[in-house]
């Protein structure tokens, strides 16, 4: 294991930081503001837009008090103040406001619109913020308004085509299941793509804890984010070039998510209650052969081959009923999930003081039969604090989630599409379980609903962030974070779950998970503006530990299915997993920012990483970033020439970001437990060769953009280019048998580049005071290229991958046609030796892969409506039914109605090979076409009404509510495609599809 005084080295000028944070915390800089003493009177007034048109909703607070108002619908309003208070009059879509009250008894306020307010927006970059007018690097943003429009339970979720350059897919349609994130593309070949998750400046894991069960939550993507509760989320932003990044050093070079939950505001005390409840279906289901369709099937096969059917080969045909029909799709995912989202929080507080707290129930069913479900309960708390002389500040976080789910612990998708349609029923009238399939290769799908799967899951993280200005203009920071996860899982078979013919053992699997990570980050920050220009300078070190411990184990022999969850009843058990990792991470990282006349602006920024996951020598790197940026809309001569140019600015960037999403102490030789005893004794063996000279990878990240605003910002317009090169590549390296051992980490010389065109559009096409329609739209071009590759020919990957082509090429043999004489599928023999085999024939064909996508929203908004439509769209090359159907037309499971265009007879001409029920010459086709052959590829484009919301905000005068909302929200509603599966996003067969999700909710905010 790595000690920790191997990292040492970074940190040494880092307690001097944090011994200067802590002397500059004096108690009298968080004393509360002293009370005043005045005669009391009463205001009362009346909100109006430019047009005199009344405003209500407008929030009204006592400037430094904890109390406030909310205008009327008429606009008016009435709260008690003295002379020396301010009013804050804040409303969206206005500029905000302040009055001083004196010894006005009537206060009547203009709200001046604010359209888009480019200039006053702000960005959280992670260290630091900015404005959007100031930004030099890439960042795309979603807030907590487009979050609370989609009936989601997963972060992850509400980005789905929303931002571009970043690519989201969900993997399964089950509850608590994984997304696939990519941002600008798969920089690495082998390491870890990943982005890093930054919640509330604590880096939060992306890695799953948990061992059983996987297989219904797709291991390959789950990710612990389901524990956070969407409707805790303030915003959402996600750093993509070297500018936005480099500061995280290693940790960037996939791109940094950070996500931000809501904190309280200043005002009176409120209190939101928001419940809704829906349903849940698998949108497309594919057309299958009914029952004389796929006996006449079966037939022809049996003819095609000349082979008699027996009650051993053909069941389906002899011994089961020719005239039973049983739609497996419909009993098997046909079902309908139900959803229960309630949400209640309190917020408020003064100008020095305020607090937020939040609670949330979320249930979730499933489409599967039987009694199943996930839920989960969360409490997500902050509290924001600083002095009157508002030189010291502290904002404490905290997080709690409980999740609780007894999901079956398998995916009957595939059960859905293959079982016959004629087969017997599985459960009898006595409800034990019957085995018409068995020695047919499939399974009875309800031997999982028997079994049971329970996870209990714990999610604990919490953060503060204190702050003291020692003199003007020079900050000191530190923010100190904690993270706490843990997972329970069981998971059974019982032997009334199994064919009794096979002398079935119950069994059960037991497992534990713990992940635990501390961060603390001193901070020193530095401000000064001479004349026209500004400088800042940040600093700071980073100190990180995580820790995951898991366990597994498999317990036999039980005597009885009811003792099956009693580990105690077992009589052998066996402990299959154990796993400790710690990792380790020291960095210091700055930032050197100018802005000069608010026109031209530079942005530095470096960080040097040391990580425990690397040998002596190899532990540290540099990375670093310059970004530059153009107002030149701030020009006079550019006012003067083009006054319809509201805002035009330049920005560049180029930098250098790590990678070292690898395995712990791969750099070791490291020891395994052999899996059986010898003389009694575990004996070791060797597992990993030492090898402390491989490194980091590094992403090296170009980019240009142009944002252009016409008309008041009515029409704001983006477009960028980025191209962003990885080498260094972090691979396993295959050596020889003779050494013992399969390969060693190790780095390759090999560059892939990622390139593309991202673009966005938002316009404000109708504002007026009861109507108001706005549209965003973002499109993404990417490309990948593998550039470079030493000695590419006698390595590992000249199978899978070519020189200047896509990592997501597949190299098969090429489909030509259906042998009109033989109705067999043929291939091109490229290299024209009259034999077609693999590799000589192999050719990259297809990339599976996007060719463009995005996405594209309206908001409408007249008087109390609100209806927002957004639609996603894909342009993308995926695997088509052929894939989803493990077996050749003919043989024993059901096909797709697309088959029955079949070759038939000599001389027809179809995409359609014949049937057949054996390995033969057709069956040979079959499968060479389905795993080595191009023709299960195809068009998986789709155009997708991925989000529909619709409101109606009810009149609150002479209420004692400020407001109460009424919603109807949709997700998946309606899918545009050629696609011939279940769904074109993630094209996949062994897993449910995204659902179509229609819920209903009501809001109360007093």
């Amino acid at each position: 294991m790595m000690k920790h005084a191997t990292l040492a080295g970074l940190s040494r000028w880092c307690p001097i930081t944090i011994a200067l944070i802590l002397l500059s915390l004096p108690l009298p800089a968080m004393a509360l503001p002293s009370l005043q003493i005045n005669d009391q009177h009463q205001v009362t007034g009346t909100v109006t837009d430019s047009n005199g048109e009344p405003l209500g909703g407008v929030n009204i607070i006592v400037s430094g008090k904890g109390q406030g108002t909310i205008s009327g619908f008429d606009g008016s309003y009435t709260l008690t103040a003295i002379p020396q208070d301010t009013l804050v009059y804040s409303f969206v879509g206005f500029k905000t406001r302040k009055e001083r009250v004196g010894e006005r008894l009537t206060l009547d306020v203009v709200l001046q619109e604010d359209v888009m307010a480019l200039g006053e927006v702000t960005v959280n970059a992670g260290y630091y913020t900015v404005k959007e007018k100031e930004r030099t690097g890439s960042i795309s943003r979603i807030r907590a308004e487009d979050i609370g429009k989609q009936p989601v339970s997963n972060p992850l979720a509400a980005m789905q085509g929303r931002m571009p350059g970043v690519e989201v897919v969900q993997s399964t349609g089950v509850p608590g299941g994984g997304f696939q994130v990519r941002i600008r593309g798969q920089n690495s070949i082998a390491a870890g793509n990943d982005p890093l998750y930054i919640v509330d400046g604590v880096p939060f894991t992306s890695q799953s804890v948990a061992s059983l069960g996987l297989s219904i939550t797709h291991p390959a993507t789950i990710t612990p984010l389901t524990a956070i509760n969407p409707a805790d989320i303030e915003s959402i932003e996600v750093l993509k070039d070297a500018d936005a990044t480099a500061i995280y050093g290693s940790r960037g070079a996939n791109g940094v998510v950070l996500i931000t939950t809501k904190k309280g505001k200043a005002g009176k005390t409120s209190v939101e209650v928001n419940m809704q409840t829906g349903v849940g279906q698998v949108a497309h289901t594919m057309k299958l052969l009914n029952t004389p369709q796929y006996l006449d099937m079966r037939r022809e096969a049996f003819a095609n081959d000349g082979v008699t059917p027996t009650e051993t080969n053909a069941p389906d045909l002899l011994l089961w009923d020719q005239n039973r029909y049983t739609d497996w799709q419909k009993e098997l995912i046909g079902g309908t999930a139900y959803t229960t989202d309630a949400r209640l929080s309190v917020s408020g507080g003064s100008e020095n003081t305020r607090f937020s707290v939040r609670g949330g129930y979320y249930k979730e069913t499933t489409v599967f039969p039987g009694d199943f479900d996930y839920q989960r309960m969360s409490l997500q708390s902050n509290l924001n604090h600083t002095s009157t002389n508002e030189k010291f500040g502290i904002s404490l976080t905290m997080g709690f989630t409980r999740e609780e789910s007894d999901l079956l612990n398998q995916d009957l998708t595939r059960d859905a599409l293959m079982t016959p349609p004629n087969v017997p029923a599985f459960i009898n009238e006595k409800g034990n379980l019957m085995f018409p399939l068995e020695g047919t290769g499939m399974n009875n799908p309800y031997t999982f609903i028997k079994r049971k799967y329970r996870k209990e899951a714990l999610n604990f993280m919490t953060n503060a962030v204190l702050y003291y200005d020692l003199w003007p203009g020079l900050r000191t920071k530190i923010s100190l974070g904690y993270t706490n996860m843990t997972n329970d899982e069981r998971s059974t078979a019982p032997a009334s779950s199994q064919n009794p013919v096979l002398d079935p053992v119950a069994s059960a699997g037991f497992a534990d998970g713990k992940y635990q990570s501390w961060i603390m980050e001193p901070q020193l920050e530095y401000t000064r503006t001479w004349g026209q220009g500004t400088l800042n300078i940040l600093f700071g070190c980073t100190f990180q530990e995580n820790t995951r411990d898991r366990k597994g184990v498999t317990a036999t022999g039980f005597t009885s299915d009811a003792l099956i969850e009693n580990m105690a009843a077992a009589s052998d058990i066996r402990v299959e997993t154990t796993e400790y990792n710690k990792y380790r991470y020291n960095a210091f990282f700055g930032r050197i920012n100018y802005n000069w006349k608010g026109k031209y602006l530079v942005n530095l920024t470096g960080r040097r990483d040391g990580s425990s996951r690397f040998g002596p020598g190899k532990q540290f790197s540099n990375f670093g970033a310059v970004g530059v940026a153009w107002v030149f809309s701030e020009e006079n001569f550019i006012r003067k020439g083009i006054p319809f140019l509201s805002f035009g600015k330049l920005r560049a960037s180029y930098g250098v970001t790590g990678n070292d999403q690898i395995g712990d102490y791969e750099f070791l030789d490291t020891y395994s437990l052999a899996s059986f005893p010898y003389h009694a004794d575990i004996g070791l063996y060797p597992t990993r060769l030492f090898n402390p000279d491989f490194a980091w990878e590094q992403n090296r990240k170009l980019e240009g953009t142009l944002e252009l605003g016409f008309f008041k910002d009515h029409i704001f317009l983006s477009i960028g280019y980025y191209r962003n090169r990885s080498g260094n590549q972090l691979i396993n390296l295959p050596l020889p048998p003779s050494t013992g051992f399969a390969a060693i980490r190790s780095n390759l010389s090999a560059l892939v580049e990622n390139t593309g065109w991202e673009v966005e559009l938002n316009t404000t096409n109708i504002q007026t005071h009861h109507l108001q329609w706005r549209t965003s739209a973002n499109f993404t071009v990417p490309r990948n290229k593998l550039l470079e590759y030493p000695g590419f020919e006698s390595s590992v990957h000249a199978r899978q991958y070519e020189i200047g082509k896509s990592l997501f090429i597949q190299k098969k043999l090429h489909y030509t046609e259906v042998d009109p004489g033989t109705g067999v599928y043929q291939f091109e023999d490229v290299n024209q030796d009259g034999v077609v085999s693999s590799p000589d024939d192999l050719r990259a064909i297809y990339e599976i892969t996007q060719d463009f996508y995005g996405g594209l929203n309206n908001s409408i908004t007249y008087k109390n409506w609100q209806l927002d439509v957004f639609f996603q769209f894909v342009k993308q090359t995926g695997r088509n039914y052929l894939n989803m159907f493990s077996s050749a037309p003919g043989f024993l499971g059901n096909q797709p109605t697309e088959v029955l265009e079949r070759w038939q007879h000599e001389g027809d001409r179809t995409g359609i090979q014949k049937f057949t029920q054996q390995s033969g010459e057709a069956g040979q086709a079959y499968r060479t076409a389905r795993l080595q052959g191009d023709y299960l590829f195809g068009d998986a484009s789709f155009v997708r009404l991925k989000n529909l919301a619709i409101s109606y905000q009810l009149p609150v005068v002479n209420t004692p509510f400020q407001m109460v909302r009424i919603y109807m929200q949709g997700q998946n509603l309606l899918t545009l495609t050629r696609f011939a599966g279940l769904d074109p996003e993630n094209h996949s067969y062994t897993t449910l599809p995204p659902l179509r999700v229609i819920t209903g909710g009501v809001q109360f905010i007093f």
